[in-house]
């Protein structure tokens, strides 16, 4: 991908009888969008003032370099806000984004009615509530402005993880938007306080038992449970070995890697996290009862019970000290502090956030320039760390098109998205966009908060066998890459794109018992429960102009999904189908199909 060229000098120039003007120019590289333009002349009392808005960009390089900044800040884009981007330059278009309000899925979740409580109604055709999560996160990351909020709470998701696939959360899909809010909450926020929020969260007190964790009782052999005290540090903050500002680990004499914590320092932390329990007002301590209110135990953080507190001095890391006698929750808000300004957090979250949105092997020294930015404790430090990671040199590079070791494999998740984004895409009467992949995470390993563990759906630091662990380099993404998936993954994208039949591709399956055979459900049935469905239909008007000119529409198509990234040979591939085709729709439909399966889209550089 060639650079970016900047742009623009606007000079204006012009006379009024003899008079002579003095022009003002206030247009530059990144300050060419809404800037005022004025004339003034020293004959006439009169100036000319014009504000212009940058519109339209058409220069082919800074187009593709802004469709790849998107790739990397949102879930995608429209040729409109590509343009856009092009035009204010990227730090504005960040502050932009930062100036705008959350768009909460639980805000949509429970916007209309009892379609989305518990509907047990629905049970006996599989429309479970956490059907009705996907639902609402959909629809907020098709319809929101808040594209960037959206993606870097995507991001969290995948550090912070809980799994909506375990029973409770099948049936209680509020308790996945609850947790799923509390990330764009805090998107834009300070760490400490995003770390306190998951820790008091019911969703993750539930996920990693630390709901309901009564202090010690060796009598009745009675201990903390250590599950959180495990993972906060080891997956939400500080991470298995030291490291130093750079993110690479730190050696000792022995040139081994040194360890952050033992397992005695595990039984310290779990012993502040007891006594956190139902927030409700008439809450009471005592393991998540799944016979109450399970919307009501889950829409409040949890609370401190002092009685069920331990008490005792605890010992953590690098010396520090709980003091006996102190409160469960001066407890709990020291070893937030504790482990938000531990050394490692910085490198550890900065380097995480990297590897999710712009490159997996990001440079040790891209990484200090990010974690220097990160203040745990600073109002709206995260925006900071946002801006230090898609503004870096590294990541605005425009050779790395020609680096192999630079980018990121796209995830099912991001690839779907990608294209949904990409394209206007009708709603229902409702103005609901169902969730139109339903069998994305068994057919491709991937869907939002469907991690099958705590540890996400692929481990940071994979390294598939090949050239790739050969050169010491990570694609954690290609560990959900295997023959099954990759075929799972090119049907789910045909059913996208060629084929556009949604509702008859559903994964719906009927309740029966375990000694039972499944029985197909019945067609009347099924588009009767989804009659308030619309046919789900993308919007090529913007790009149906240039169906009759393939090259044109090619070359269109790699911009808007592709980052400008498709080669020669992979554009003359797509064209020699599409000249198999005779409908116009059918050769855009074959177009956008190829491109989401091409090698050249699949790597996000």
């Amino acid at each position: 991908m060639k650079c970016q060229v900047l742009f623009f000098c606007l000079l204006i120039i012009s006379s009024v009888l003899s008079g002579q003007f003095r022009n003002y120019d206030f247009i530059g590289a990144g300050h060419d969008y809404e800037v005022t333009v004025t004339s003034s002349s020293e004959s006439i009392p009169n100036s000319g003032k014009k504000t212009i808005d940058g519109f339209p960009v058409q220069n082919q390089d800074q187009l593709m370099d802004a469709s790849r900044f998107l790739a990397q800040s949102t879930f995608g884009a429209d040729m409109a806000t590509i343009r856009m981007a092009a035009a204010m330059g990227y730090e504005s278009w960040l502050e932009e984004q930062f100036s705008l309000p959350a768009t909460y899925t639980t805000t949509e979740l429970l916007a209309h009615g009892p379609l989305y409580g518990d509907l047990d109604e629905f049970e006996g055709n599989g429309f479970h509530t956490f059907h009705n999560f996907n639902t609402a996160w959909i629809t907020n990351n098709l319809t929101s402005p808040d594209l960037l909020r959206q993606r870097v709470a995507y991001a969290l998701s995948q550090i912070m993880v809980i799994n909506n696939s375990t029973d409770f959360f099948h049936d209680v899909g509020i308790a996945s938007s609850n947790y799923y809010d509390l990330l764009l909450k805090n998107a834009f926020g300070r760490f400490d306080n995003l770390l306190m929020d998951v820790t008091r969260s019911a969703s993750m007190g539930t996920f990693l038992s630390h709901y309901g964790n009564p202090k010690a009782d060796p009598a009745n052999n009675i201990h903390p449970d250590e599950n959180y005290a495990r993972e906060i540090m080891q997956l939400f903050t500080i991470g298995l070995w030291e490291l130093n500002p750079d993110g690479t680990r730190k050696y000792d004499t022995e040139g081994q890697f040194i360890p952050t914590y033992t397992n005695a320092d595990i039984k310290e932390f779990a012993q502040v996290f007891t006594g956190l329990s139902d927030g409700g007002a008439n809450g009471e301590f005592g393991p998540f009862d799944e016979s109450e209110d399970r919307r009501a135990m889950v829409m409040e953080p949890m609370k401190m019970y002092d009685a069920f507190h331990d008490k005792s001095e605890k010992q953590l890391l690098n010396g520090t000290v709980l003091p006996a006698g102190q409160s469960g929750d001066e407890d709990l808000s020291q070893t937030i502090q504790h482990l938000s300004t531990h050394p490692n957090t910085a490198p550890f979250i900065s380097k995480s956030l990297i590897k999710m949105l712009t490159t997996s092997n990001p440079s040790p020294a891209y990484v200090k320039r990010v974690a220097d930015k990160f203040n745990p404790n600073e109002d709206g430090n995260h925006k900071e760390l946002i801006k230090a990671i898609l503004l870096d040199p590294e990541a605005r590079n425009c050779n790395h098109s020609e680096t192999y070791t630079f980018g990121k494999l796209r995830e099912p998740v991001v690839r779907m998205m990608n294209y949904l984004r990409a394209f206007p895409m009708t709603a229902n009467e409702n103005g609901d966009y169902l969730y139109v992949f339903e069998c994305l995470k068994s057919n491709t390993g991937q869907a939002p908060l469907q991690a099958p563990s705590v540890f996400n759906f692929y481990l940071p630091d994979y390294s598939p066998q090949g050239p790739i662990s050969q050169q010491y380099k990570v694609a954690p993404e290609f560990q959900i890459l295997n023959s099954t998936n990759v075929i799972g993954l090119i049907n789910e994208v045909h059913k996208l794109t060629v084929n556009q039949e949604y509702l008859e591709d559903f994964c719906i399956v009927e309740s029966f018992e375990e000694d039972e055979e499944p029985e197909e459900p019945d067609e009347e049935e099924l588009l009767e429960s989804f009659e308030m469905y619309s046919d789900y239909r993308m919007d090529y008007s913007e790009v149906s102009d240039l169906i009759n000119n393939p090259d044109a529409m090619i070359d269109y198509l790699d911009i808007l999904l592709a980052n400008g990234l498709l080669t020669d040979q992979t554009k003359d591939i797509i064209k020699d189908a599409m000249y198999q085709l005779n409908e116009p729709t059918d050769k855009l439909r074959m177009a956008t199909y190829l491109i989401m399966i091409a090698p050249d889209y699949a790597i996000l550089k």
